[in-house]
């Protein structure tokens, strides 16, 4: 019996290492591409990305269990009571839902509770991750996955097509726009701003020319891929992106940082840059795309000022969808309408016409889930992204270790472009875990202050 107890003890210690939620995160990271892969090869598209992820989401409460309940007088951070709160207040969405068929039983690309649960364990996962060589390893992952989804993304400009694209698949594959393993050209969009803002970061920031140069090339794929995807709300991350760069250089320079570091930086930017308008004047003129999208857009902003105004058709209609969502705020607010719910806001509004469009998705991470999830939860979601990115500023500027200090101005680059974009985009069950573990690797505990500090850290300095 003391043997078994034993190994029991071993086993999850096991669990609750660094280690052990580094391969969490990684594994997911590969699989959902690689099984997406599998998958077509079987003309079984979008089947395996949802159970990949609600595994991920049982096996990380498990391990978040234990992890708090092996260790004794452990430290306890902010980025903890948020997972924390997270979890009660998406469980509370779930469970006083007003349609718990769509909640807890929706399919095509609903999202489940566990899938919830893995987003929050991915992100906590991230947090735990402070090894400096694991936290590369991800950054590297992160190529294998560009190169995974860039590739077939731009065989499919070229018509050329694992399988048929999952959602406005017509529309989609004529066009030929960029989809990626992901089912649509909105969601590769997503995708594809974390992606751009990762190797380009890197090519910005590392000291190996060889690395450089691959990973210039790999973020030249990617963006060709981004703008073929004619997906406008790629457009927002990447400004966003170029935004906090541009920001950011001054800040560091202001800092003091060697200048020869940062003239080398914006060197590499301008690069950047120019082979950024070399792609979209090639996408112009050869491929035929974005000029469409401008013209669209321009003809959205002469309806919203025009004497007739449409304003429910700005931004490809997604005002139409926020409105119906944000009507039904009121009367629920506390816990919104039910976990991933969002579709109940137009079948229960006195304004619906019985036939007219409708969506299960808020196309607006952030409506989405103060619709579907309540205030609380928007509160605690919008808590945790800022806190993330202070976090990141603040190790961006103070950190020593010059290496550390590009990893979390990487991160914290793709965190600024995803979240930008999400406010046109939806939260999909094979692109967003993505995100979540970019917040928590901005969050690294060791880049925190645990609760208690500043008091501890007072009466140490008194001594």
């Amino acid at each position: 019996m003391q043997e078994i107890k034993k190994r029991l003890s071993g086993f999850f210690e096991m669990l609750t290492t660094e280690k052990f939620f580094f391969y969490y995160i990684i594994t997911v990271m590969i699989s959902l591409p690689v099984m997406e892969i599998f998958d077509e090869m079987h003309s079984q598209t979008f089947a395996s990305q949802p159970i990949i992820v609600e595994i991920a989401g049982y096996l990380g409460i498990f391990v978040i269990i234990v992890h708090f309940l092996k260790h004794q007088n452990i430290k306890y951070y902010l980025s903890d009571l948020l997972y924390l709160l997270l979890f009660v207040f998406a469980l509370l969405s779930a469970v006083f839902t007003l349609d718990k068929f769509a909640t807890w039983h929706g399919f095509d690309y609903d999202e489940w509770m566990f899938n919830f649960v893995a987003y929050f364990s991915l992100m906590f996962a991230g947090t735990m991750i402070n090894d400096k060589h694991m936290r590369k390893c991800i950054l590297n992952v992160f190529i294998l996955v560009t190169v995974i989804q860039s590739v077939i993304a731009a065989l499919q400009t070229c018509g050329i097509y694992l399988i048929e694209c999952y959602l406005d698949t017509d529309l989609i594959m004529d066009l030929k726009r960029c989809y990626g393993l992901t089912q649509h050209s909105n969601w590769y969009a997503g995708l594809s701003v974390l992606m751009f803002t990762c190797t380009s970061g890197i090519f910005l920031f590392t000291q190996s020319k060889l690395i450089r140069n691959i990973t210039y090339a790999i973020s030249m794929l990617c963006f060709y891929t981004l703008l073929s995807s004619e997906a406008r709300l790629a457009w927002v991350g990447v400004a966003a992106y170029l935004a906090f760069l541009a920001v950011s250089l001054l800040v560091m320079r202001s800092k003091g940082m060697e200048k020869e570091k940062l003239r080398s930086i914006f060197r590499r930017l301008l690069l950047l840059i120019v082979g950024m308008i070399v792609l979209v004047a090639f996408v112009i003129i050869v491929c035929g795309k974005i000029m469409g999208k401008v013209e669209l857009t321009k003809e959205e902003i002469n309806n919203v000022s025009g004497e007739n105004k449409q304003i429910d058709k700005l931004a490809t209609s997604r005002v139409y969808i926020w409105k119906f969502g944000l009507k039904m705020v009121p009367d629920h607010w506390a816990f919104g309408i039910g976990l991933d719910n969002y579709q109940y806001s137009f079948f229960h509004s006195p304004d619906y016409i019985p036939g007219e469009y409708t969506q299960g998705k808020g196309h607006n991470e952030y409506i989405h889930y103060l619709v579907t999830q309540g205030v609380f939860q928007l509160i605690t979601y919008l808590t945790l992204l800022i806190y993330a990115a202070v976090t990141g500023v603040r190790n961006v500027i103070h950190n020593d270790d010059k290496e550390e200090r590009y990893i979390n101005w990487i991160f914290l680059g793709m965190l600024v472009g995803y979240a930008a974009q999400a406010c046109f985009n939806s939260s999909v069950v094979n692109i967003v875990p993505y995100f979540w573990i970019t917040v928590g690797m901005c969050l690294a505990k060791k880049n925190q202050h645990y609760f208690g500090y500043a008091k501890e850290h007072k009466k140490i300095s008194s001594k």
